[in-house]
């Protein structure tokens, strides 16, 4: 009965899918559980998530390296706030930090650069790092897909990205196999995970 339960396991291990392209937007927990401002007549008020967050040590323990090819490249937005706790997940994933993939400009509907309270000075961008695993390096397929992302940001769904940067993904890496990790919808092309969606493969808990 052991033997067979050995076995079983080590046969789902073999057949678990590993991805070349990982791109995540963790819901990165503050703790002040304030995520951001709105300006209402003209002042500015701060208010809470409307969705779960996870700390830091949550996202860390995450088993992504089980999913992660040995030639696999990794997107993880973050905050300015959380920038020395994205570059800890990061490692605890398995990847070494590489550059700035994207910096999102945020803009308003009207073209101009979106301009939101800031403790120190006033934000407009949100950064996608950019970590490896192995030689996925050699893997580019285009040279000429740029940093900077100029998109307008959706007032009424939070820590929303643009959707042109999966397209960027693919054109800099190539039609490899990828997952978008806390996806809010299911894309063409990518395999998702996240509880707002239906997932394609189990990572943690129920989903």
């Amino acid at each position: 009965m052991e033997k067979n339960t050995e076995m079983k396991a080590k046969k789902h291990k073999r057949k678990r899918k590993k991805y070349q392209i990982i791109y995540a937007d963790p819901p990165w927990k503050y703790s002040s559980n304030i995520c951001t401002s709105r300006r209402i007549r003209g002042k500015y008020v701060e208010y809470p998530l409307t969705y779960p967050t996870l700390n830091t040590d949550n996202i860390m323990e995450m088993p992504v390296e089980n999913i992660s090819a040995n030639d696999c490249i990794l997107f993880l937005w973050t905050t300015d706030t959380h920038l020395p706790d994205a570059l800890q997940v990061i490692e605890a994933w398995g990847f070494k930090y590489r550059t700035i993939g994207f910096v999102w400009i945020k803009q308003e509907k009207s073209g101009k650069d979106v301009c939101l309270f800031g403790h120190y000075t006033n934000k407009s961008s949100e950064i996608c790092l950019l970590a490896t695993r192995g030689k996925i390096h050699s893997y580019i397929k285009s040279r000429k897909v740029r940093q900077l992302v100029r998109a307008v940001r959706h007032k009424k769904i939070h820590s929303k990205k643009p959707n042109k940067i999966r397209k960027r993904i693919v054109e800099l890496m190539g039609d490899l196999p990828r997952i978008e990790l806390f996806a809010r919808k299911k894309v063409e092309g990518w395999d998702v995970w996240g509880n707002e969606v239906k997932s394609d493969i189990k990572l943690l808990g129920n989903f």
